[in-house]
């Protein structure tokens, strides 16, 4: 990577009200990107690292002695990153993260057009800070799952703080502002250095290679060592090795390091494993590089300027061999994930955003003309506009479900049993990590925390029964003569899909045949009711019980309906089946949640036409055929 700064193309200078309209729209655009992820850092659930820190440091509000402690703490224990520091401000002060964190953003927006441009993008042109535009809103699609990453404290301060600090050590080399011999700014640049290689123990190995080859390859032009640049080298190195051989390293992989070597685990995993994590860092670059193939394609058909062809050339052949050292630094950062006993989209954090320098450095080198630029721009803008859709109102749902479920755990008596309900969203995705309580340890770890008897997490699970976690399908039974059906071999129903109603009953239905043909002679099976019942807390029902079906010799009592969608729009109806249809019973729908656990709402009877109702909220719902002393649930389904 050359550190001579890149002179900018020649292009018409704006026009002053053209240029001052530009410049007024692109603050407008910096500050509304940072007001979006303040507010919704700011509405983060209490939840994954949180409590490990509330655990760790007793729940003790800030001091900088506490920071010393838990930081040494981290260092010899745990993780020694420096994100770890930062970590325990973004928790301890409530004004940390909503400012820490959109700055952060924008710095490492800032670095990437930096090291693309290979100069400062210049204050009054407009292409350039239309490329810095570009920048910032390609990182919501550019970065591997940056909501996810960026949106919970503990990554953001590991992977996003951290790679703003290395991408400025990096521009810093890109800019060649290695004239200054000035003692405060190589003591400057080498603690920057070792921030940089304490900040992550996957990247440290490129950077120090890096910083060094590029030291070293100074030296050979300029017949010495560039002090600011060997400074920074040392730098990396110091940092790089101080977390390497930290005593935590070991014990934050749980001990992983002692049980396969690093070889090891790299021969572990052969060849086809190690090519899929290899994948996975192509696949995160998938966006970025077809932008780079459509900016290519449309220079391809342009038309160069005779006067300045041999310029152009020039800068883009720079442009591509920037592309080719992103692509060798993420290959080495890559290589180092072959033997991390983790894996995960923010290993390839960095990389990705070293690919979108290249493609800034490209757009510079080909759209000579801003025109060029517009459809670039407006992908940024539209995905700066969709991620602020997609979090803003997740967020401030979950942070009103973070302090009910906060306020629930504190104030159960000790001992008790708590039942949780899940957050909106409890899987991982592209914007939010997920609801810890999915997770069995975490659940252990909060019970502990409140002293409680222990903690039952009530979600939409599609793999469960009728699609929700912690419901169980008990049998009861009468057989003749009185007996226990346990010594038989018992009674069990298998090969279902969670929210198929009908799949239930058919399993309910083998697994009565596999009950009696185990009775045999030995009795006879006069009735057996599939009840369903909850792990945790009882919710309000229409009736106290609740049966997916009843078996007789003579007869079986169950209905499969449907809960189907009418068009485009949000009214769902309950499709009763035939056998059903005209029967003396109530329909209702339930939606299992909220205050009173549940909430159930009569459609009508079996004798109407139409049963249609409006979701009151996400989650699961049941349609239930009630008589005056029993339900049967008759469909499931969710709404997202």
């Amino acid at each position: 990577m050359t550190s001579v700064a890149t002179p900018a193309p020649a292009t018409r200078p704006d026009r002053p009200a053209l240029g001052g309209w530009l410049r007024a729209l692109f603050v407008t655009y910096l500050a509304a990107t940072a007001v979006h992820i303040s507010i919704v850092v700011a509405h983060e659930p209490f939840a994954f690292d949180a409590w490990n820190v509330a655990v760790d440091t007793g729940a003790r509000p800030f001091s900088f002695g506490r920071l010393f402690d838990y930081g040494i703490l981290e260092y010899t224990h745990a993780n020694p990153r420096i994100g770890q520091w930062l970590g325990y401000l973004a928790y301890k002060l409530v004004w940390f993260a909503p400012i820490a964190t959109p700055l952060a953003f924008l710095a490492v927006s800032l670095a990437v057009t930096v090291l693309g441009l290979g100069r400062w993008p210049a204050w009054r042109r407009g292409r350039d800070l239309a490329l810095w535009a570009i920048a910032l809103g390609s990182l919501w699609f550019a970065l591997p799952r940056i909501g996810m990453i960026m949106f919970c404290r503990a990554y953001c301060a590991n992977y996003l703080y951290g790679a703003a600090i290395q991408l400025w050590f990096v521009a810093l080399l890109r800019l060649g502002s290695e004239a200054s011999r000035s003692r405060l700014a190589m003591a400057g640049y080498a603690a920057l250095g070792i921030a940089a290689g304490m900040a992550n123990e996957h990247t440290g190995p490129a950077l120090v290679a890096f910083a060094v080859g590029h030291a070293v390859l100074r030296r050979r032009r300029l017949g010495r060592f560039p002090p600011l640049a060997a400074s920074g080298a040392i730098g990396a190195v110091v940092g790089f090795a101080a977390i390497f051989f930290a005593p935590g390293q070991g014990e934050r992989y749980e001990g992983l390091a002692t049980k396969v070597s690093l070889v090891g685990r790299l021969l572990q995993r052969g060849v086809t494993s190690n090519l899929d994590i290899y994948r996975d860092f192509v696949i995160g670059t998938a966006p970025v590089l077809a932008l780079i193939a459509a900016a290519l394609i449309l220079d391809a058909f342009g038309d160069t300027p005779p006067s300045d062809a041999s310029g152009d050339a020039a800068r883009r052949r720079a442009a591509i061999r920037l592309l080719g050292w992103a692509a060798i630094a993420g290959t080495l950062i890559t290589a180092t994930v072959f033997v991390s006993p983790k894996l995960g989209p923010r290993f390839y954090l960095h990389s990705c955003a070293l690919v979108l320098a290249a493609f800034v450095g490209i757009l510079d080198a080909t759209a000579p003309s801003p025109r060029r630029l517009v459809p670039f721009a407006l992908v940024a803008a539209f995905a700066s506009v969709y991620a602020g859709v997609r979090t803003v109102p997740l967020f401030l749902r979950l942070a009103e479900q973070s302090d009910e479920r906060l306020a629930l755990l504190a104030a159960a008596p000790r001992g008790a049993m708590v039942t949780v309900e899940s957050f909106d969203q409890v899987d991982d995705s592209w914007w939010f990590l997920g609801d810890d309580l999915r997770k069995p340890n975490q659940r252990d770890l909060i019970a502990g925390y409140f002293g409680l008897g222990g903690v039952v997490f009530r979600a939409v699970d599609l793999d469960a029964p009728l699609g929700v976690s912690d419901v169980r399908l008990v049998p009861h039974y009468r057989v003749t003569p009185a007996s226990c059906r346990d010594e038989h071999g018992g009674f069990e129903i298998t090969g279902f899909r969670g929210l198929d109603v009908a799949s239930i009953q058919r399993a309910m239905l083998d697994g009565v045949a596999r009950t009696r043909a185990r009775l045999a002679g030995a009795g006879q099976l006069e009735r057996l009711d599939l009840t369903v019942e909850l792990a945790g807390a009882p919710p309000a029902l229409p009736r106290r019980t609740l049966l997916v079906g009843r078996w007789q010799p003579d007869r079986f009592d169950a209905w499969a309906g449907a809960i189907e969608r009418r068009g485009v729009g949000r009214t769902r109806s309950v499709v009763l089946p035939p056998a059903l249809q005209g029967k003396d019973l109530e329909i209702f729908v339930y939606h299992l949640g909220g205050p009173a656990g549940g909430v159930a709402r009569r459609l009508g009877t079996a004798r109407d036409a139409h049963l249609d109702y409006l979701p009151w909220s996400r989650g699961g719902y049941w349609a239930l055929a009630c008589n005056p002393d029993e339900c049967f649930v008759i469909a499931a389904t969710r709404v997202l």
